[in-house]
């Protein structure tokens, strides 16, 4: 999967600027406040019609405008090409693929598959379980043809067994039996799932020399020990005093760790950094392997937190994945690294982009 052609129009900064982007790597510099990032978030709003930058959603239409487009033509592993548009006013977004409207935010997703590195990454390591959930939930959404349809369900049936909690009703039963269905096959895809992803982090841990070994390992979302049927049965008076499921593959976890012993506390904040982005590199094998689809990587202020030859590690093997790769460079020293033939280098000023 690549973009092909990239054309901005009145997104932050940005009034009129169009690319057409190497399908490896593709460094953008500039000075701080250019327009470095919003070009990464351009590429994101195709893929999600949403910042990642959250606490700016808001001022994403250029000021004094209406409303921002964002136009790409891509071309799949497969040969495939078309063209997906993308429309944000104040009163709402639409997108549009090959003309046909999209309405769903799955189909937007498997049509342009997108992993983002950000500057505190990390956080998947050093924080709580929700940002490994997350992390977790878009593999699966990538690489497991039954896990969206199965997950929404599931989710469905949680909402009615909390209402049943809520209102001490009497089809508790029934709604349980089902999450308890729901459930169990949500944690056998999520167990085979980490499987692969320790093999994919093995096999990339093995081209870089890290001196450790990380592996990863799955809390269901239940006391160890016991069936799901077994834990809500436990937890229903608690349930019913609390309103909502209180365990459940919801409340799953992903531990990580080093050498047999729990990340927390052992590695700094680089190293943190360095092996959170390994977790998604390896994801991003998986997909690779699994849907023989490369998706796009999004990598903002790589150098933060990285010491020089952790940089040019983590470029080596994206360099390896062979996947199109758009990083931000304050300095354009990234460049010096690369070969030539291997990437293409924008240069940003003022909302104004081009090819150096």
């Amino acid at each position: 999967m690549h973009l092909q052609r990239l054309k901005i129009q009145n997104l932050r900064n940005i009034s009129n600027a169009e690319i057409f982007p190497s399908d490896n790597l593709n460094i953008i510099t500039g000075a701080n406040g250019a327009g470095k990032t919003t070009l990464l978030e351009s590429i994101y709003l195709l893929a999600r019609t949403r910042s990642f930058r959250q606490s700016q959603n808001r001022t994403l239409i250029k000021s004094g405008e209406e409303a921002l487009t964002i136009f790409s033509e891509i071309q799949s592993e497969a040969g495939t090409k078309y063209r997906i548009g993308l429309s944000k006013k104040k009163e709402g977004t639409t997108v549009h693929k090959d003309r046909k409207k999209i309405t769903k935010l799955s189909e937007l997703a498997k049509s342009l598959p997108l992993t983002i590195i950000t500057p505190n990454i990390q956080r998947i390591v050093e924080e709580g379980p929700v940002h490994r959930r997350k992390l977790l939930n878009w593999g699966m959404f990538h690489v497991e043809p039954f896990y969206a349809q199965l997950a929404q369900r599931y989710n469905q049936t949680i909402s009615q067994r909390n209402r049943a909690l809520s209102g001490n009703r009497d089809d508790l039963k029934v709604w349980t039996r089902q999450l308890v269905e729901l459930g169990d096959q949500l944690n056998q895809l999520q167990k085979n799932y980490l499987e692969d992803w320790n093999q994919a982090l093995t096999e990339l841990s093995a081209t870089q020399d890290s001196g450790y070994r990380c592996r990863l390992e799955l809390y269901s979302g239940w006391r160890k020990g016991t069936s799901f049927e077994e834990a809500l049965d436990e937890l229903t008076r608690t349930d019913r005093e609390r309103g909502f499921t209180s365990a459940g593959p919801h409340r799953l976890d992903v531990k990580i760790y080093v050498d047999q012993r729990g990340v927390k506390n052992y590695f700094s904040r680089g190293q943190n950094k360095l092996l959170a982005l390994n977790l998604m590199l390896a994801q991003t094998m998986l997909l690779q392997i699994k849907k023989e689809e490369k998706p796009i990587l999004l990598v903002d202020d790589l150098q933060s937190e990285l010491d020089q030859d952790r940089c040019l590690q983590i470029l080596q093997t994206i360099s390896d994945l062979k996947i199109q790769t758009f990083i931000t460079d304050l300095t354009k020293s990234i460049g010096d690294s690369i070969e030539e033939d291997k990437y293409k280098m924008f240069h940003v000023e003022h909302g104004q982009f081009a090819e150096i």
